[in-house]
């Protein structure tokens, strides 16, 4: 393994489902595609590791953006290991960002490509980017007949902090967020610490609320540790960012071993906790705004909710709305209060649809780690959460007016 510091060692967890039967490795780790890192190559080659494997890769436009030598690193990569690597053909860059996840033509065009590749379930598609690509790939190589081997490597905290942990892979459809979605686990989960690096503070910060939001539903103790470090994580500071990530994706690979597809993406899936509302801000501004800002704005709205239901104590919504607020987020939007010509809320569009026909029920906090509990979404206490968010959102803005 090459040099680096006691932080960047590789660390690897291994995800072992309870109720299914897949096994993969999460391995976290720095400069991934240098040559004398070998912690790729031991995740590629690990069930046949005197065959050489046919590898593709693809790549994010805007990981390539950020280390404009990253095609050329995988190249690289590739060519110093060929005695077990076959890099069959240069990496081919896609657009990221949710949506590219829309556009219903994509999987079929990827699809096409890896046909045109011959990758078949003892090849290796190699997908280096964002939530997003992941997402798109995964969707795509998963409904093949003869899958590919998935190796994920995400390049941002929001991937590296749980989605890109977990085994299912899904896009949008008919004006819904991840409407398809396939259970096919990974091959094997990379995150390379020097990615985010190169994220801009305020983007590294937006993806860590998806670290908070697993602080929330599972590990108290997690929460605390973010609050005790909360000007180091709104700072993007390295080693908290790195400690956080870590922490959030093996609370991710725990729930995917111990947690079958039916609890998780049941019901209650499409309106998970946070996210609900978050998915409808984006849609409503055509995806302007970032999927963890927006992230931000549902987990206050649903702690609000909680509150006003008593299922999470005021003292537990003020403390979570104080750490979302020291990390700089905030905790509303203007699509929060939009309203249709006859005066009903546009937050509530389609949620009959995604509650499989019946009243929306939510899933409210039980209080800070543990879990939550199912509530039918009403109307007039949706009112009252979203002016409870406008009323502090001013008073916060008056206040910044006045400093």
């Amino acid at each position: 393994m090459h040099a680096c510091s006691p932080l960047e060692r590789a660390v690897i967890v291994q995800v072992r489902a309870s109720s299914s039967s897949f096994e993969y490795p999460v391995c976290f780790t720095s400069d991934v595609f240098s040559p004398m890192n070998r912690d790729l190559r031991h995740l590629l080659v690990r069930r046949e590791p005197d065959q050489r494997h046919r590898v593709a890769a693809i790549v994010d436009r805007g990981a390539l953006a950020a280390q404009p030598e990253l095609n050329l690193h995988i190249e690289r990569y590739a060519r110093c290991h060929n005695d077990a690597l076959d890099l069959v053909a240069p990496p081919i860059v896609q657009g990221g960002g949710e949506n590219m996840k829309d556009d219903a033509t994509l999987p079929s065009r990827l699809q096409a490509y890896f046909h045109a590749l011959e990758l078949d379930r003892r090849s290796i598609l190699l997908t280096v980017g964002g939530a997003s690509l992941l997402d798109l790939a995964g969707f795509a190589a998963s409904t093949m007949q003869s899958a590919p081997r998935v190796v994920r490597v995400p390049t941002t905290t929001l991937a590296q902090a749980g989605p890109a942990v977990l085994p299912k892979s899904s896009i949008n459809a008919f004006g819904t967020k991840d409407f398809l979605c396939t259970f096919r686990a990974p091959f094997a989960v990379v995150c390379d610490r020097r990615f985010v690096e190169t994220q801009k503070t305020r983007e590294k910060v937006f993806g860590l609320v998806q670290a908070v939001r697993a602080a929330l539903l599972w590990d108290e103790q997690l929460f605390g540790w973010i609050v005790a470090h909360a000007h180091r994580v709104a700072s993007g500071e390295r080693d908290a960012v790195a400690e956080l990530l870590q922490r959030s994706a093996a609370l991710h690979a725990d729930l995917a071993a111990h947690t079958s597809d039916e609890e998780v993406y049941g019901p209650e899936g499409p309106l998970a906790f946070g996210a609900w509302a978050a998915d409808r801000i984006e849609l409503s501004t055509e995806r302007r705004i970032r999927q963890g800002e927006a992230l931000a704005v549902g987990i206050a709205l649903d702690t609000t909710l909680g509150a006003l239901h008593r299922t999470l104590g005021e003292a537990d919504r003020e403390a979570i709305h104080r750490l979302l607020e020291r990390l700089g987020l905030r905790l509303w939007h203007d699509a929060l209060g939009n309203v249709d010509s006859e005066g009903r809320l546009l937050l509530l569009d389609g949620l009959s649809e995604r509650s499989f026909g019946h009243a929306p029920r939510v899933p409210l906090l039980c209080g800070i780690g543990r879990g939550v509990t199912s509530q039918e979404l009403r109307e007039d206490v949706l009112r009252e959460a979203i002016t409870r968010l406008a009323h502090r959102d001013a008073h916060r803005a008056h206040a910044f007016a006045l400093a």
